[in-house]
């Protein structure tokens, strides 16, 4: 089908606003981190090359789609309308709020209602995968690491510089995989299968809202991280990225359907967070974050931002069906 007006715009916001939401799970540790030791460029075409690699990897191995297949059940409306680009719209506004909103369920769920049951339990499944990966791999040894972090970090002790290399490995890491599981929610505005000349333009509009989120040093939502042990340390968010980069791995070896990468993230804080409160008990030794209050709250304060953000994606793609049967009509 012809490409619209409202197909570009729905392209463009969905870009920038997935992007700027999504920052908290991929990109934000490593941007604050790198913010004043490494010149802004680097940054930029270290991420952009990623992109290009990737993006350009699915565009070749799947007939023009660059989402990785995972939009077979996402079909482009016969009729595309102004309606459909209020999603992204609503993406932005929750991410201004700091809700570690699910752009998968207000996105997707806008043009297919009825996949929000199986794209819920994907994404639940995702969550029960992380939370149990990431207790695992913190409570049998990973809890060493953390508490070793914390003790350096209050005696205020600097650390090795080859933290630096192994953050940008699992930043690559972690990025490539994460695009192989949201580029459907920015690539949902385009047709299935795109030619060469379209792919270069999308690829250089994604990387310039990524040079502009370094510009700016991440989305607002980053305040997410701050209840957690020791998540602007450098070395726990290293190993914290290649964990989640793996669970993200390992669900699109399961299933070639989207999901909520923001559900799998916050799967796995809040894995490692019990395991390293359970162990911290077990060893009468306090090496956690008290200052984001009980275990609890923590968890819950998560997760209930979580849960808003779907219950409004499924209102906002439900509420938005008579409107778009009204303007195509």
């Amino acid at each position: 089908m012809d490409v619209n007006i409202w197909m570009v715009l729905g392209f463009l916001l969905a870009a920038y606003s997935v992007v700027a939401n999504d920052s908290l799970q991929t990109l934000g540790t490593y941007i604050s981190s790198n913010r004043a030791r490494t010149p802004r460029w680097i940054q930029m075409s270290f991420i952009c090359t990623i992109t290009l690699v990737v993006l350009g990897l699915g565009w070749s191995m799947n007939n023009g789609d660059p989402t990785w297949g995972r939009l077979e059940h996402f079909p482009l409306p016969e009729t595309f309308t102004w309606v459909y680009v209020l999603p992204p719209m609503a993406v932005l506004a929750l991410t201004a709020w700091g809700a570690p909103v699910s752009t998968s369920f207000l996105v997707l769920t806008s043009f297919v209602p009825n996949n929000i049951g199986k794209l819920l339990q994907s994404s639940l499944s995702g969550y029960v995968l992380a939370f149990g990966l990431g207790w695992t791999v913190w409570w049998l040894g990973m809890w060493m690491l953390e508490r070793w972090v914390f003790r350096r970090t209050r005696d205020h002790k600097e650390f090795n510089v080859i933290w630096y290399g192994l953050q940008w490995c699992s930043t690559g890491f972690l990025w490539s995989m994460w695009m192989v599981q949201d580029l459907a929610n920015i690539f949902v505005y385009l047709p299935r299968s795109l030619g060469m000349l379209p792919m270069v333009l999308c690829t250089v509009i994604l990387c310039i809202g990524l040079c502009l989120l370094v510009v700016i040093g991440g989305g607002p939502i980053q305040g997410v991280l701050s209840s957690k042990t020791n998540m602007a340390d450098l070395r726990s968010a290293t190993v914290i990225d290649f964990t989640f980069g793996l669970c993200l791995l390992i669900k699109a070896g399961l299933s070639s359907f989207p999901l909520s990468t923001t559900w799998v993230f916050l799967g796995l804080i809040g894995g490692r967070e019990v395991a390293l409160r359970f162990k911290e008990k077990s060893l009468d030794e306090v090496f956690t974050n008290r200052n984001g209050g009980e275990l609890h709250q923590i968890i819950g304060n998560d997760i209930g931002k979580a849960s808003v953000g779907v219950l409004v994606s499924v209102l906002f793609a439900l509420g938005l069906q008579p409107l778009i049967a009204w303007s195509t009509g």
